[in-house]
C-alpha cells in the first residue's frame, strides 16, 4: 500500500467516525433525522480526498508526522467542509446528481413527494439539503476542534484562525460565483477578473492554498514557509478549477458523475466560456446565450452550444493556462528549502490535481 493510500484510508475512517458521532447526537431528535443524516453520510463517501492528501503531504514535507492525530483530524475537517459545500452547492445550483447518484435535496424532495406530505416537495427538499449541509459543517467543526486541541497554544490558534479565514473566503466566493452568473450576457467580455476572483476565492482557497499552508503550519513551519505554500496553492488551485471547468463542459457523465454541459445550464461563468465568447462570432454567441442559465434547455441545444465552444481555441487556451500555473507551482516548490525526497508526494499530487480526468 502506498503512502497516499494509507493516508486516504485513515481519513476515510475518521470521516466515518466523525459523522457517526454527529448522527448519534442528532438521533435524540428522533429516528426521522435519518432522512437527512443518510444523504449526508452518502455524500461524504468517495471523492479523491485531494485536500486532505495535500495537507498531509505538506505536513510530512515540513518535518511533521502525517500520522499525528492533529494533522489527521484537521485533514478530516477539510474533507467534511468540502462535503458540506457540495451539499449546499447542489441546492444553490438545483443539481440533480452528485457523483453519479441523486443529490441529497432531490432524495429528500422525492421522499416528501412519495409519502404525500403537505407543502411543496421541492422547497422541502431544498431545506433538507441545506440542513444536511449544516449538520456536516458541525461535524467539520467537531473534527477541527478535536485536532487543534492537541496542539500547543500557538499552533492551535494559528490553525483555527487559518481554517476560519478559509471558510470565510469560500463563502464569499460562492456569492461572487452566483453574482457573476446573474449578470447579463453583454457583461461576459468584461468578466475575466470576476471569474478569476471566483476561482481564487471559492476553489483555490480550500482546495490547495489552505490545505498546503495548514499542513506546513501544523508541522511548526515558520511564517515564510507557510506563506510560500499558500502561493503555491493559489496557482495550483486555479489550475485545478480550470481542469474542472473543462471536464464540466465536455467530460463524460460516467466519469464526472454529472451531466455534460451542466455548467452551461446553470449559467456558470468560466474561463473556457469567457474565451469562447470572445473568439466566436455573433451566431456562436447567440447559440451559447440561448442556453446559458436555462435549466430547461434540451440536450441538443446544450450540445450545439458546446460545439460552438469546442470550435474555438477556448479549450487549448485553458490547457495553456493550466500548464503555466502548474509549472509555477512546481518551480516554487523546487525553489523551497524542502527535502526533495520528502516533497515527492507533493509533486505527485500537483500532477494529479491538474491532469485528472474526473
Amino acid at each position: 500500500m502506498t503512502t497516499q493510500e494509507t493516508w486516504r484510508e485513515a481519513i476515510d475512517e475518521r470521516i466515518r467516525r466523525t459523522l457517526e458521532e454527529s448522527s448519534a447526537v442528532a438521533a435524540t431528535a428522533g429516528p426521522a433525522l435519518a432522512e437527512i443524516t443518510a444523504p449526508m453520510l452518502d455524500a461524504a463517501r468517495g471523492g479523491k480526498r485531494l485536500r486532505a492528501l495535500l495537507l498531509l503531504a505538506s505536513h510530512a514535507a515540513h518535518g511533521g508526522d502525517p500520522q499525528a492525530d492533529a494533522a489527521l483530524d484537521v485533514a478530516t475537517a477539510l474533507e467534511l467542509f468540502q462535503t458540506a459545500a457540495l451539499l449546499h452547492d447542489d441546492v444553490l445550483d438545483d443539481s440533480d446528481t452528485r457523483r453519479g447518484r441523486p443529490s441529497a435535496h432531490r432524495r429528500i424532495a422525492d421522499l416528501h413527494r412519495r409519502t404525500g406530505w403537505l407543502g411543496d416537495a421541492h422547497a422541502y427538499g431544498a431545506a433538507g439539503g441545506i440542513l444536511a449541509g449544516d449538520l456536516t459543517l458541525m461535524a467539520c467543526q467537531r473534527a477541527l476542534t478535536r485536532g487543534v486541541l492537541l496542539l500547543d497554544p500557538q499552533r492551535s490558534v494559528l490553525a483555527a484562525t487559518m481554517f476560519a479565514d478559509m471558510t470565510d473566503l469560500v463563502t464569499a466566493g460562492q456569492y461572487a460565483d452566483m453574482r457573476a452568473a446573474a449578470q447579463p450576457l453583454e457583461a461576459i467580455p468584461a468578466q475575466r477578473e470576476d471569474i478569476l476572483a471566483v476561482m481564487r476565492s471559492k476553489t483555490a482557497s480550500y482546495t490547495c492554498e489552505y490545505p498546503l499552508a495548514l499542513g506546513a503550519a501544523l508541522a511548526g513551519a515558520d511564517a515564510a514557509a507557510v506563506s510560500r505554500m499558500r502561493d503555491i496553492g493559489v496557482d495550483l488551485g486555479i489550475a485545478f478549477q480550470l481542469r474542472d471547468d473543462l471536464l464540466g463542459l465536455t467530460g463524460s457523465p460516467e466519469v464526472t458523475g454529472k451531466p455534460a454541459g451542466d455548467d452551461v445550464r446553470e449559467g456558470k461563468r468560466t474561463f473556457v466560456l469567457w474565451r469562447a465568447w470572445a473568439e466566436t462570432d455573433d451566431e456562436g454567441r447567440a447559440r451559447i446565450g440561448a442556453v446559458l442559465g436555462d435549466r430547461d434547455a434540451t440536450d441538443a441545444e446544450v450540445a450545439a452550444a458546446i460545439a460552438v465552444v469546442t470550435a474555438t481555441d477556448a479549450e487549448q487556451w485553458c490547457e495553456r493556462e493550466i500548464a503555466e500555473r502548474a509549472s509555477r507551482s512546481r518551480d516554487a516548490l523546487a525553489r523551497s528549502a524542502l527535502d526533495v525526497e520528502l516533497a515527492e508526494d507533493l509533486n505527485a499530487l500537483i500532477d494529479r490535481a491538474v491532469a485528472r480526468s474526473s
